[in-house]
């Protein structure tokens, strides 16, 4: 046998109040039954039982019977309610829809700084880490990098000389943060200023590996953190779009870059 408790607190969960639930279940148990007569069986007084009927009759959970000079009131059974969640859901999905279209012109308005969702895209292979490469000339501020050196040997030497060029053409800022290896500094000392010594030795700081463990190539730019890992096997990568999480990461470059060693020290 059913529970009584749990089936009052059931019809709770669906909104029905205190008084609106014994109304309903002395008409499922009796019936036909007149508002005086729902007022005496159930105990709650006649104005309440009035009150709360206007809520079931909007439910669909009952119906009043007029018959001479006094009004009889009918249960529905609870499927009439389905009618009505419809209803609810269509103009909940309505009203969604609407929020939907009322951001994306918040969003367009002149001046909105609400931050945006972040984004990640990925990339993979030669093609894909030039891509990401190629995506740095975009930025409108210096370009932050933390770089273990050498990824012109991945993407290619041509490839990697037409970044460079373009780079330079763009007149785009970086500063960089390395592990001070030796074959690295070497590389510097080589290549700097050349086709494919995009970075200057200014713009290039050292920290301990014990400190920053520098694997890869890191790009901080706009509002975008962009990783690319290099390796003979394997390349791949991504981007993370997102104002707060860039700005985070800025922080902790600059906190880093201001720990750093300057490369023209070391060389």
């Amino acid at each position: 046998m059913a529970n009584l408790k749990e089936v009052k607190n059931e019809l709770k969960r669906f909104g029905l109040s205190e008084n609106q639930v014994l109304i309903y279940l002395t008409l499922i148990q009796h019936g036909s039954l007149r508002i005086q007569e729902i007022a005496n069986l159930a105990s709650i007084p006649r104005t309440t039982v009035a009150d709360s009927l206007k809520i079931l009759l909007q439910l669909g959970l009952v119906e009043r019977i007029v018959e001479d000079n006094f009004v009889r009131i009918n249960p529905y059974p609870l499927s009439s309610m389905k009618h009505t969640l419809r209803e609810k859901l269509i103009e909940l999905q309505t009203q969604m829809d609407k929020l939907d279209h009322l951001e994306s012109v918040i969003e367009s308005l002149p001046g909105n700084k609400r931050p945006q969702p972040a984004t990640v895209r990925y990339y993979k292979g030669v093609s894909g880490a030039r891509q990401l490469l190629w995506n740095t000339l975009s930025t409108k501020e210096t370009v932050l990098v933390y770089s273990a050196w050498g990824r012109g040997s991945y993407v290619g030497i041509n490839f990697y000389k037409s970044f460079v060029s373009e780079s330079k053409q763009r007149q785009i800022k970086e500063r960089v943060l390395v592990n001070p290896r030796e074959h690295l500094l070497e590389s510097v000392r080589k290549y700097a200023g050349t086709s494919i010594g995009r970075t200057l030795p200014t713009s290039i700081r050292g920290i301990d590996q014990q400190h920053v463990w520098i694997k890869g190539e890191t790009f901080i730019y706009d509002n975008i953190f962009a990783e690319l890992y290099l390796h003979d096997r394997e390349i791949n990568g991504f981007e993370i779009e997102g104002e707060n999480f860039a700005n985070m990461q800025k922080t902790i470059f600059e906190t880093l870059w201001n720990m750093a060693t300057p490369l023209t020290d070391l060389l």
